[in-house]
């Protein structure tokens, strides 16, 4: 059997690709972050103790922030909201070199999502992510999570 994988920029814009492609060609894009907010669950989740308690373990540092933000890939919006979903997240606002900003949410996962101050909204994903995840273990499509 033959597996293709599916290019993850073919969902996006011509302009959205443009826009991800010079950015992440370009060392240090991200130039500043701020109203960064650590250690959130989503609302729903955080009516849970264990989960709002688990969640509060996710800090990433500054540093590993704008690491995650300078070396993600885009990916389409189902890997951050189904195959590697967590309640556990961080915030703020970015401003890359050119001037370009957004609001963001990074979560545990290595997962993030953005908001670009155009409207529109870009999905990031890096594997190799070095902060506490509480939901490690818990990702993947089978029975058994990916460690």
């Amino acid at each position: 059997m033959v597996t293709i994988k599916k290019n993850p920029l073919t969902f996006l814009s011509p302009l959205i690709v443009v826009f991800i492609i010079t950015a992440c060609s370009q060392e240090g894009k991200v130039k500043t972050l701020t109203e960064i907010e650590t250690g959130q669950t989503l609302e729903w989740s955080s009516e849970d103790a264990t989960i709002k308690e688990d969640c509060s373990k996710f800090q990433p540092t500054r540093e590993q922030i704008l690491s995650f933000f300078n070396e993600a890939q885009p990916v389409e919006g189902f890997v951050v909201t189904k195959d590697r979903y967590t309640p556990c997240f961080t915030s703020g606002q970015l401003v890359w070199r050119d001037g370009t900003s957004a609001s963001w949410n990074l979560y545990s996962s290595g997962t993030a999502s953005l908001l670009l101050n155009n409207g529109e909204t870009i999905h990031l994903y890096q594997r190799d992510y070095h902060w506490i995840d509480p939901m490690e273990c818990t990702y993947g499509l089978g029975d058994e999570g990916e460690c």
